[in-house]
C-alpha cells in the first residue's frame, strides 16, 4: 500500500448495526493518509481503510472546529483536524465521486460520447471513470427517459439535451 500523509487528525468510528446499536470508540489523534484506492485513518498502530467507492456521504457537522463526518455501511466517522481549509478541499474532491447529482453530468458525458460514436462499453467506463454496471444503468436510464433508440443511437430530446442552449434577445 502506498499511501501520502494529508493531515494529522483526531477521528472517532463509530459502528452500527441493522438493529440499531451502535457502538461508539473514543477520539483518537493519528493521521489521514490518501492512496489510489482510498482513504486510510491511523493511530499509530492500527490502520483503518475507508475505500471511497464505499463512502455514502461526506458533511461538515460542526464549524469551529471542523469537523467531518464520513459515513460508509455500518460505519460513522468523524475526522477533525489541524487544518480546516485541508479538511474542506477534500470534502470538495470526494463529492463527485459519491454524489448522486454527478449522475445527470455522467449521463450528459454518455449522450455525447454515443453522439460522437463511442459505444464500446469499456471505453466508457474508462472515459466516464465508472464501473460497468454503471455504464449499463446509464444506457437503460437514457433509454427510458428516450433519450437514446433501442440502436444506442441519439433521439431527438438526446440532442436537445447535450446542446447549449441559445438565449433569445
Amino acid at each position: 500500500m502506498k499511501a501520502q500523509k494529508y493531515e494529522n487528525v483526531e477521528f472517532v468510528i463509530n459502528h452500527s448495526s441493522d438493529d440499531g446499536i451502535k457502538l461508539s470508540l473514543v477520539w483518537r489523534k493519528g493521521g489521514l493518509y490518501l492512496s489510489l484506492s482510498g482513504l486510510f485513518l491511523t493511530d499509530g498502530s492500527t490502520w483503518y481503510e475507508l475505500p471511497v467507492k464505499d463512502l455514502e456521504n461526506i458533511s461538515v457537522v460542526s464549524d469551529e472546529p471542523l469537523k467531518l463526518r464520513l459515513q460508509i455501511p455500518t460505519l460513522d466517522i468523524m475526522v477533525s483536524g489541524q487544518r480546516a481549509e485541508k479538511l474542506l478541499a477534500l470534502r470538495h474532491f470526494l463529492l463527485p465521486s459519491i454524489s448522486d447529482e454527478g449522475g445527470q453530468d455522467k449521463l450528459k458525458s454518455l449522450l455525447r460520447f454515443q453522439e460522437l460514436g463511442i459505444s464500446d462499453p469499456e471505453l466508457l467506463c474508462k472515459l466516464l471513470n465508472v464501473e460497468p454496471q454503471k455504464v449499463d444503468d446509464l444506457t437503460g436510464i437514457a433509454q427510458e427517459k428516450g433519450l437514446l433508440d433501442s440502436a444506442g443511437k441519439l433521439t431527438e430530446a438526446g440532442k436537445s439535451m447535450i446542446q447549449p442552449i441559445d438565449e433569445e434577445e
